[in-house]
C-alpha cells in the first residue's frame, strides 16, 4: 500500500500543482550501459537480442519528467543502439559533463553492468551515479557496498526520482526520500525504505520518445520504423517463476493518452510497427477494446503486437485488435502440462489455452507461444504433453526457455537449495548438471518437431513469399537459431 507522504510527493513535483524549486538546473545524462552484444535492459527481464532491439523506455520515462516538469537538461546515450564501449562512453560524458548520471540494470549481464558503473564512475568522479532495477531494488545494500553507485532507487522510480531530483537541485539532504538508497558525503550508507509504487502512471508525462535514436529499434517480422509503448504497469497474475514490472497491482494509463503517444511516434518516427510491452495487455478486455477503437477512429494505421496469457483472449476482443492493426500476440503458455502449469500457478487451463490460441488464428491473427521446459519437476511425460499441445494449437511460432528461478519470485526460495547463486560475481544455474544437458536435449527436439513439419514448412513458405520484403531476413534469422547445436549458449530470439 502506498503511504499517505505520495499525495504530497506529486504536489511537490508537478508543476501544475506546485511552484519549481529554486535552485539552478542539472544535467542528466539517462545511460543505457554499454555491453559487447546487443543486449535489451528492462525492469522485469534482460534479453540477450541479436535479432531485435527494444527502446529504453524506462530511461526516457525519467527524462521526460526532467524536461516536462523540471524543464532541465537531459539527454540520452544508448549504447546498444549505437554500439558504442566503455570507452565511447566515457567520452562521450567527459563532453557532456553531467551532474547525474542515471541507468538501469541488467539480469544475467549485472555484473558486466557493475563493471561498467565502476568503470564510467572512475573517468566521471564529478558525477552522481543512480541505479534503477529489480536487482537493484533486491540487493540495494550490497550493491552499494561494492560498487561506487550514489544512489539506488527502488522499485517504481517516476515519483521516488523526481523527488531525489529536487532535493540534489537545491542543495539538500536526500534525507527522508523514501524509496532510496544513498551515499553521504563520509560515505555512510543511509537506505530510506518507503513507497515501491505508483499508484497512477496517468499522472506522468508521455515518454520523452524524441530523445531515441531514429531507426535503431525493431522486432523480427514487423516493418520498421519501429515503436514501443507501455500501456500500464504490474500485472496481477501470480505466476510463481515471474518477475513483473514493479509488482502485482495492475495500473493503467488512459486510451486517450495511449492514442497521444501513439501519434507522437508517428509524427517523430513514421513508425510502421509498435510493440505495446505491457506484462499482460489483454488483461482488460474493455479497455483493450477502447485503445483499438480510437486508433480506429483516428485512422491511425500501424502494425502491432503485444503480451498476452491465453485465458485473457476473448473473440470480440480479438476481432477489434485485428481491426485495430494487431499483427501478433505473444502469449505465455509455459506448458502443455496441468500439472506443470498448476506448480507455475499460473491458473491456466490447458483446453482453454488451446481453444483460444485457436480462435486467434481463425480471426487472423499471428500467434508466438513461450514454453519452459527441463524444470526439475517436469517429466518426460509433461515434456510430451509441451510439444502436442504446441503443434496441435498451430501456433505461428514457437520459443523454448529454460527455467530460471529469480531473486524476488514466488519460486526462488522454492529451489533456492537446487541452484548455485551470486550476484558478484553473477551466477544462477543448477547445482545438477543433468538438469541442463536435459534441457538442451529437449529445447532441440522441441524445435526440431515443432519448425520441421511438412504442414509448418508449407505454411512457413506461404508467409514469406506473401510479403518477402518484411519477412525473408527474419525467416533466416529464425531458421538459423533453430538449428543451432546443443549447448551452443543460444540467444533470445524474440
Amino acid at each position: 500500500m502506498f503511504q499517505p507522504d505520495i499525495a504530497d510527493i506529486l504536489t511537490q513535483t508537478n508543476p501544475t500543482t506546485a511552484k519549481t524549486v529554486e535552485g539552478k538546473g542539472l544535467r542528466t545524462l539517462l545511460l543505457n550501459l554499454p555491453y559487447p552484444t546487443r543486449i535489451i535492459r528492462r525492469y522485469m527481464c534482460s534479453y540477450n537480442a541479436p535479432n531485435f532491439l527494444f527502446p529504453p523506455l524506462e530511461l526516457i520515462s525519467l527524462g521526460a519528467i526532467l524536461k516536462e516538469w523540471e524543464q532541465d537538461e537531459v539527454e540520452l546515450y544508448d549504447a546498444i543502439a549505437k554500439g558504442a564501449d566503455l570507452t565511447e562512453t566515457n567520452e562521450y560524458i567527459a563532453q557532456y559533463q553531467p551532474d547525474i548520471i542515471i541507468a538501469i540494470t541488467g539480469f544475467e549481464i549485472f555484473e558486466h553492468d557493475m563493471n561498467m558503473v565502476r568503470g564510467v564512475k572512475e573517468h566521471n568522479p564529478n558525477s552522481k551515479i543512480v541505479l534503477f532495477g529489480h536487482y537493484a531494488t533486491q540487493f540495494t545494500q550490497e550493491v552499494m557496498e561494492r560498487v561506487p553507485v550514489d544512489i539506488i532507487i527502488q522499485g517504481e522510480p517516476d515519483l521516488i526520482f523526481a523527488e531525489a531530483y529536487k532535493k540534489i537541485k537545491a542543495g539538500e539532504s536526500l534525507e527522508g526520500v523514501k524509496g532510496i538508497a544513498y551515499r553521504t558525503k563520509d560515505g555512510k550508507i543511509v537506505l530510506q525504505q518507503g513507497n515501491l509504487r505508483l499508484p497512477d502512471p496517468s499522472v506522468l508525462p508521455m515518454p520523452a520518445y524524441d530523445m531515441l535514436e531514429k531507426d535503431a529499434y525493431f522486432e523480427p517480422f514487423l516493418p520498421k520504423p519501429f515503436g514501443m509503448i507501455q500501456t500500464a504497469r504490474g500485472c496481477p497474475y501470480q505466476c510463481n517463476y515471474c518477475v513483473k514490472s514493479f509488482g502485482t497491482k495492475l495500473t493503467t494509463r488512459t486510451p486517450e493518452q495511449i492514442l497521444d503517444e501513439i501519434k507522437e511516434l508517428k509524427r517523430l518516427f513514421g513508425i510502421k510497427s509498435l510493440r505495446f510491452i505491457d506484462d499482460t495487455f489483454t488483461v482488460i478486455p474493455s479497455r483493450v477494446i477502447a485503445i483499438c477503437k480510437l486508433m480506429i477512429e483516428e485512422k491511425v494505421e500501424v502494425q502491432w503486437s503485444c503480451l498476452s496469457r491465453a485465458d485473457t483472449l476473448n473473440e470480440e476482443m480479438l476481432i477489434w485488435m485485428k481491426k485495430a492493426g494487431c499483427k501478433r500476440v505473444y502469449i505465455g503458455v509455459e506448458s502443455g502440462s496441468q500439472r506443470i502449469l498448476d506448480f507455475y500457478k499460473k491458473k491456466v487451463n490447458v483446453e482453454e489455452a488451446l481453444a483460444n490460441i485457436k480462435l486467434c488464428k481463425k480471426i487472423g491473427v499471428e500467434t508466438m507461444g513461450f514454453f519452459i521446459v527441463g524444470m526439475p519437476e517436469e517429466t518426460r511425460e509433461d515434456f510430451d504433453l509441451t510439444l502436442k499441445f504446441a503443434k496441435k494449437s498451430d501456433l505461428t511460432f514457437a520459443i523454448v526457455f529454460e527455467l530460471v528461478p529469480y531473486p524476488g519470485t514466488p519460486l526462488f526460495p522454492l529451489m533456492k537449495d537446487k541452484i548455485n547463486f551470486s550476484l558478484m560475481p553473477y551466477k544462477n544455474e543448477y547445482k545438477d548438471p543433468e538438469l541442463r544437458e536435459r534441457f538442451h536435449k529437449w529445447e532441440k527436439e522441441f524445435y526440431f518437431k515443432f519448425y520441421f513439419r511438412p504442414k509448418y514448412i508449407t505454411q512457413s513458405i506461404a508467409r514469406v513469399l506473401s510479403k518477402p520484403a518484411e519477412t525473408i531476413t527474419s525467416a533466416l534469422k529464425l531458421f538459423k537459431f533453430i538449428i543451432l547445436p546443443q549447448n551452443s549458449n543460444r540467444k533470445d530470439f524474440i
